[in-house]
């Protein structure tokens, strides 16, 4: 997470409290004093790009964004987040040109990899979503698990080699390794209406 000045502290925890809770207006009502502070203002754009994408207000968090990216703060969760809310704009090409930006400077994100794949798929790529799908698990396991489930992939679930591609991480009767073993990482930020901290698309 970006620094914060000690002065301003208090007042970024509180924030964060409250985006914790769900309350996006308090959150905002909140964030003058960050916004106003250059050493503060990295941290106070990330919460109100927080803020505006639980709010819906998609575009404006995309301006954040951007003034984000000019200063380097942050690239891989504002090439993540960008994509989530090209995507809930209906601009899957602008989504996929975020995560394509993202795995360009690391190729190793199965983040990255994991989300691409699901826009492709939404976009009718269905081979190039595959692939993405099948570097995502092979660089993290964990994701076949969330592939199962993941509404965006619903259109490759007939296809044999994805089909392969689930059956190889099936658990079996005689797998111990007990729930949660996959690692799946979650955070109330993975919920459809707020872009994830470090979760899924």
């Amino acid at each position: 997470m970006i620094p914060v000045p000690p002065a301003l502290q208090r007042a970024a925890d509180e924030i964060d409290g409250w985006l914790d809770l769900r309350c996006p207006e308090r959150a905002l009502d909140l964030l003058a004093p960050l916004l106003d502070d250059p050493l503060g203002r990295p941290a106070g754009l990330t919460m109100r790009i927080r803020a505006r994408a639980r709010l819906g207000q998609y575009q404006a968090a995309l301006a954040d964004l951007a003034e984000l990216r000019a200063g380097g703060h942050l690239p891989e969760w504002v090439d993540l987040t960008e994509a989530w809310c090209r995507k809930r704009l209906a601009d899957l090409p602008g989504a996929i040109r975020s995560l394509e930006r993202l795995l360009a400077r690391d190729a190793r994100s199965d983040i990255g990899h994991f989300n691409l794949g699901c826009y492709l798929a939404l976009a009718g790529e269905r081979q190039r979503a595959i692939d993405e799908i099948t570097v995502a698990c092979g660089i993290n396991d964990s994701f076949r698990d969330f592939a199962r489930d993941e509404p965006d992939l619903d259109s490759l679930r007939n296809d044999p080699t994805f089909r392969q591609l689930m059956r190889q991480g099936e658990r079996h009767p005689d797998d111990h390794r007990g729930p949660g073993a996959a690692g799946h990482a979650t955070d109330e930020e993975d919920d459809e209406d707020t872009p994830p901290a470090h979760g899924l698309n």
